[in-house]
């Protein structure tokens, strides 16, 4: 039997660059990279070049993370949010374009403080995992991070964090609209067609539900609100307007650009 009966190769995501692929059983290829290492016992590593990758990508995630627009721009979300969170702080995301910048610009500085589901696309993931994180570790910092689409696809579950009496906040990043399916849609020259839609008031429907109603008015006030919500009890819901209007500039075109010229 061909290996390639068995094993298929990767679909890549556009903004990967492979430069080799190996197609096989990932337990035997690892084992055998582990094995041919541990032979080599007189190879000397030159991490120059990732040192000079690493600085190059440092330097360029900083920028925007003190842009003054509001809507909120992401970059300054996503650096707000890492400030205001502790080291053993978890972040749970749902899905959306959001995702893209923070596994792009958050820093994690702990193991399983990210909780990212990447291509699975579940919808309505990230309210269920920031609960999950709270019941496994009641004592740290749980923060839920939803676009409005995903959120309102299992909002009914602050219902149950309520009624558990759960310490836990929960960002929505509103755009009024199904972002990353409009983002998508568009480099794929299709028409921007019922991806649009009115929101209920966030604020009155945390509040309907017994939980603790925010709206972030502007980009300075986006981080004394997470203060307040991370250093109060209970459930909070945060309403976050925010700018996507950059998103196909800087993913689709400027990070290519980038890698280009290192």
């Amino acid at each position: 039997m061909c290996i390639r009966d068995r094993f298929r190769s990767a679909e890549v995501d556009p903004v990967y660059f492979p430069q080799l692929e190996v197609v096989g059983d990932i337990a035997n290829a690892i084992w055998q990279i582990k094995t041919g290492l541990s032979e080599r016992s007189d190879m000397k590593w030159d991490f120059t070049r990732m040192m000079e990758v690493k600085a190059y990508h440092d330097k360029n995630i900083v920028e925007g993370s003190d842009d003054p627009r509001f809507p909120i721009y992401p970059q300054r979300l996503v650096a707000d949010i890492r400030k205001v969170m502790p080291d053993d702080g978890m972040i749970c995301l749902d899905n959306g374009v959001y995702k893209i910048w923070f596994a792009r610009n958050y820093t994690a500085h702990q193991s399983n403080t990210v909780l990212l589901d990447n291509a699975l696309a579940t919808m309505g993931a990230g309210l269920p995992s920031a609960m999950a994180s709270h019941l496994v570790y009641p004592e740290r910092k749980v923060m839920a991070i939803c676009g409005d689409g995903g959120f309102m696809m299992n909002s009914q579950e602050m219902e149950t964090a309520v009624r558990l009496k759960m310490n836990i906040v929960v960002l929505i990043l509103n755009d009024s609209s199904y972002g990353m399916i409009r983002w998508k849609q568009a480099n794929m020259g299709f028409a921007d067609w019922g991806l649009e839609y009115g929101n209920p008031d966030f604020v009155k429907y945390a509040e309907s539900y017994g939980a603790h109603g925010h709206r972030v008015s502007s980009s300075e006030n986006l981080m004394e609100t997470l203060n307040t919500c991370l250093s109060t009890p209970g459930v909070h819901l945060i309403d976050c307007p925010v700018d996507y209007s950059e998103n196909d500039e800087i993913l689709n075109n400027k990070i290519k650009a980038d890698s280009a010229k290192i």
